[in-house]
């Protein structure tokens, strides 16, 4: 039988660094032998695209559609046919997202809509083996944000990133569906910020 992958998610605010860290992971886990799929929220399917031109300013929905969208774009996610996230365990893949049901619950509490109707629409959602959270200031955030590009996309405000900095903090306290929970600071160069995930992830793994 095939041993089932593992699925590990990356999470943070934007800016934050988490899609750096998750090419960073893949090469790591590569080089002790799992084969990797690495996948993000938004996707890139049919539902991620819209979510995007929302980001973008090209579309306008209200917080609960915003929701609803996430939510749909997350079932694909995991259940396509194709590609989704549980086929690749099934078929022993380690599969690592960039963000997840956190971000959802984080992100949509921060614009108003209640948490636990948030929850509720992300009942089926499988919880992953492992949450990377990577705690990197507002303030870091936004300037790494202004670096790398002049869009002014839908999350990237100050008081709307402090607002999900908070929520986090209050799912971390709560039972959240995070599997394992590792925090590392996400500031210093990238190269400082893999040491502290890989070294906190194969503390995990016992390696």
């Amino acid at each position: 039988m095939t041993t089932r992958g593992r699925f590990v998610v990356l999470e943070g605010l934007d800016g934050a660094g988490t899609s750096t860290q998750q090419a960073a992971l893949r090469a790591w886990l590569a080089g002790r032998g799992h084969e990797v799929e690495l996948t993000r929220e938004p996707t890139d399917g049919p539902i991620g695209s819209v979510i995007r031109q929302v980001l973008l300013g090209r579309l306008t929905v209200d917080p609960a559609t915003m929701a609803l969208l996430f939510a749909a774009d997350r079932t694909d996610h995991l259940f396509n046919a194709v590609d989704g996230v549980t086929g690749q365990l099934e078929a022993g893949r380690w599969v690592v997202s960039d963000r997840y049901v956190l971000s959802s619950l984080a992100y949509q509490a921060a614009t108003g809509v209640d948490r636990a109707w948030v929850a509720a629409i992300n009942a089926r959602a499988v919880v992953p083996d492992v949450t990377i959270y990577v705690e990197t200031p507002v303030e870091v955030c936004l300037e790494r944000i202004a670096r790398r590009s002049s869009r002014d996309e839908l999350y990237h405000k100050g008081d709307l990133l402090r607002r999900v900095a908070a929520e986090y903090e209050r799912l971390f306290e709560s039972v959240a569906p995070t599997g394992h929970l590792i925090r590392v600071p996400g500031t210093g160069s990238p190269d400082e910020v893999t040491g502290r995930v890989v070294g906190a992830l194969a503390e995990w793994l016992g390696a």
